[in-house]
């Protein structure tokens, strides 16, 4: 009964969600807050508020089949600001944190830019030894 196209984006104070649509009826449920280091499986907790918002958004997710839960760690930096890193003739682009989906256009744009005309965002480009 949930036909999303796009990803939704929950923005609550306390529990923010995202829900991706894969296809064929399934979806994948992420943004915990829970901040820790431990790449141990997800807790009780975690699953517990993913859920529950997943159900506040729409509540024929209440009805729906677990697949798989898991948990790790963020792909971030220590100051939370993604990074584009030149080594050599390879540009590392990371740190996007969980909104990696929202700045991606921008990170293209910026190395998509940054080769067609050696542009550099002092903002955002970090030599190596940063």
């Amino acid at each position: 009964d949930i036909t999303f196209r796009r990803p939704v984006r929950l923005l609550h104070p306390r529990h923010p969600l995202y829900v991706v649509p894969w296809g064929d009826g399934q979806f994948m449920l992420g943004a915990s807050v829970i901040e820790s280091e431990d790449r141990g499986p997800i807790t009780v907790r975690s699953t517990l508020e993913l859920l529950s918002m997943a159900y506040a958004l729409h509540p024929a997710f209440g009805e729906a089949e677990i697949v798989h839960a898991g948990a790790s760690v963020r792909p971030s930096l220590p100051d939370n600001i993604p990074k584009i890193i030149p080594r050599g003739s390879t540009l590392h682009v990371n740190g996007t944190y969980r909104h990696g989906f929202l700045l991606a256009p921008v990170l293209a744009d910026l190395v998509a830019n940054h080769l067609a005309t050696g542009a550099i965002d002092d903002r955002i480009f970090v030599s190596e030894r940063s």
